[in-house]
């Protein structure tokens, strides 16, 4: 049995996606453990030129899937094709391109899947993972059934058979504001929830995320609400992200948008319950009106830089 470690490496503008090179040092780091080698499936713009490059990331082979502006399940076959002599595990990321590609791996592989996962390790030679339900009060660990610096190792995967999936193409087409397209790979984020009341209420938070640099994003309430596309929506049912700084505004912080955004680095909340779940995990928790403390905040935060 391989004891590769694969992951889905993404690539976009000509260079991986942040989430591709933390899924190649999460590969890596079990591929030493399980005796193999992290081993990346590369796709989008950019990909050819810049597969060898993910070897200074931990990945030890690159298989080039295309490199072309197209939609991600065309990059389906290729893949299916340069998985089927399988590994240990396969790792993907939380995106969208990332969840339809597992999910035509998953189908078409007869693969188990299992997400979303807050930790994996290799024991015994067999993954295990980790993952969290009933609001974070049961941690739960499932084994599958059983089946660095340098420069990768890059080659082109074999050719796939014709199929609906390579004949993909895009229907139709509506240009997005950049912050929804850049949310995943945001280091700020500044985060509404049913709190901030209406659409209107996101000015604030625009105005918050403009003097820090950072993009806009919101609970699934306020999405269902119409207050905000849902393409900034951060939670189970929208984005995942990890920034080093994620603030949440009149957000409750249930489980459902934990899963989203529970891998910052720093939580800060601002909320007028002091019972509010986001509380119990959140670095620093502000009881009081966001409509008074974001202001104030966005002012200093401007008067400091000396803008």
């Amino acid at each position: 049995m391989s004891t590769d470690i694969l992951f889905l490496a993404e690539f976009a503008g000509g260079s991986p996606a942040r989430s591709t090179l933390e899924l190649a040092a999460g590969a890596a780091e079990l591929a030493s453990r399980s005796g193999g080698s992290a081993v990346a499936l590369a796709y989008g713009p950019g990909a050819a030129d810049g597969a060898a490059g993910l070897g200074a990331h931990g990945a030890a082979r690159v298989v080039v899937l295309g490199d072309e502006e197209r939609p991600a399940i065309t990059y389906a076959p290729p893949a299916i094709a340069a998985a089927r002599e399988s590994g240990l595990a396969l790792l993907a990321p939380a995106t969208p391109n990332g969840r339809d590609l597992a999910a035509a791996l998953v189908g078409s592989l007869h693969l188990p899947a299992f997400g979303p996962v807050r930790a994996a390790r290799v024991t015994d030679g067999t993954i295990e993972l980790e993952q969290s339900t009933l609001q974070g009060s049961v941690i739960t660990t499932s084994r599958p059934a059983e089946g660095g610096s340098g420069t990768a190792d890059v080659t082109q995967a074999p050719s796939a058979d014709d199929s609906a999936l390579t004949r993909a193409t895009v229907a139709e087409s509506h240009p997005a504001e950049a912050k929804v397209v850049d949310l995943e790979e945001a280091t700020i984020i500044v985060a509404g929830g049913r709190g901030v009341g209406s659409e209107d209420g996101f000015a604030p938070l625009r105005d918050l995320a403009a003097a820090l640099g950072g993009a806009v994003g919101a609970s699934r309430a306020a999405a269902d609400a119409g207050w905000i596309p849902y393409q900034l929506q951060i939670g189970q049912t929208g984005k995942v992200v990890k920034p080093a700084l994620y603030i949440g505004a009149g957000i409750s912080g249930a489980i459902q948008h934990r899963v989203g955004m529970q891998t910052a680095e720093h939580v800060i909340a601002i909320n007028k319950d002091p019972d509010a779940p986001i509380g119990e995990f959140a670095d620093l928790f502000v009881v009081g009106d966001l409509f008074q403390i974001i202001p104030a905040l966005t002012e200093e935060i401007r008067k400091r830089k000396g803008s």
